[in-house]
C-alpha cells in the first residue's frame, strides 16, 4: 500500500473539524478528476468513520487514509470503515503490533532517532516524520536519517508542509512521498468550489512531475 502512496508522491490531508459525508465524497471526487485519488481524512468523531466507509464504497479505487490513530481500538475501527491506510502521530507499541498482526497498512510516526529506533525494533518500515517543520525541516530530517540511510525504508513528512517545499522533502531518497496542507482548504468546502480543489489537485500534479 505505501508503495502504491509513493507514486503519488504527494498526499492531500483533509483536517475539517467535522464533514458531511456527502461533501467527503465531493472532495475525494475533485481529487480523482485532478489525477490525485489519494487522501489522509484525520479520524476522530463517527463522521469520519462514515466518510471513509462512503469513499471507499463509492470509489473503490480511491487510496483513502486515517490520520492521527492514538490507540488499537482506533485502528481497528478505521480499517473496519475500510481505510487503505493509517497514520499516527507516535510511536504506540501496541498499535504497531496489532496493525503487524492485521496486515494492516499503518506508518506510526517519529521526531527523533530515538522514535526511528524503536520503530525498527518493531519490524515496521514506513513511518511518518512528524511534526515536519516543527521539528526543524528537511535539514533536520536529513540528519536525523544519516544513521538510517542503509536502511531501506520509507518516511511520510508530514506536518506544516505544502506543495511549494514538498519538493525538498522529496530529494531525501529515503522520503516516499509527502502529505501537504495546501490543496484541500476548510473554506472550498464550506463553499463547495470542489472546482478549486480539482485545480490544485491537477497543480500539485504538475509541480511532482517536474522532479528529477
Amino acid at each position: 500500500m505505501f508503495a502504491a502512496l509513493g507514486r503519488f508522491k504527494i498526499i492531500p490531508i483533509l483536517k475539517i473539524k467535522e464533514i458531511e459525508t456527502d461533501d467527503a465524497l465531493h472532495v475525494a471526487e475533485a481529487l480523482f478528476k485532478g489525477g490525485l485519488p489519494v487522501m489522509e481524512m484525520t479520524f476522530r468523531r463517527h463522521s469520519d468513520s462514515k466518510a471513509i466507509r462512503e469513499i471507499a464504497r463509492e470509489f473503490p479505487d480511491f487510496l483513502i487514509g486515517a490520520g492521527g490513530i492514538l490507540n488499537r481500538d482506533q485502528l481497528l475501527r478505521a480499517f473496519d470503515c475500510k481505510a487503505k491506510f493509517a497514520t499516527s502521530p507516535g510511536v504506540n507499541p501496541d498499535t504497531i503490533k496489532t496493525a503487524a498482526k492485521k496486515k494492516i497498512a499503518f506508518a506510526p510516526g517519529a521526531s527523533t532517532a530515538t522514535d526511528i529506533e524503536n520503530i525498527l525494533i518493531n519490524g515496521v518500515v514506513d513511518f511518518q516524520f512528524f511534526p515536519a517543520e516543527a521539528s526543524g525541516g528537511v535539514d533536520y530530517l536529513e540528519s536525523i536519517l544519516e544513521p538510517f540511510e542503509h536502511l531501506p525504508i520509507d518516511i511520510f513528512p508530514k506536518g506544516g508542509i505544502s506543495t511549494q517545499n514538498a519538493k525538498d522533502y522529496l530529494e531525501l531518497p529515503q522520503v516516499c512521498a509527502v502529505t501537504v496542507e495546501d490543496i484541500i482548504y476548510n473554506d472550498d468546502i464550506e463553499n463547495g468550489n470542489w472546482d478549486r480543489i480539482t485545480e490544485n489537485a491537477r497543480r500539485a500534479v504538475a509541480q511532482v512531475h517536474e522532479l528529477p
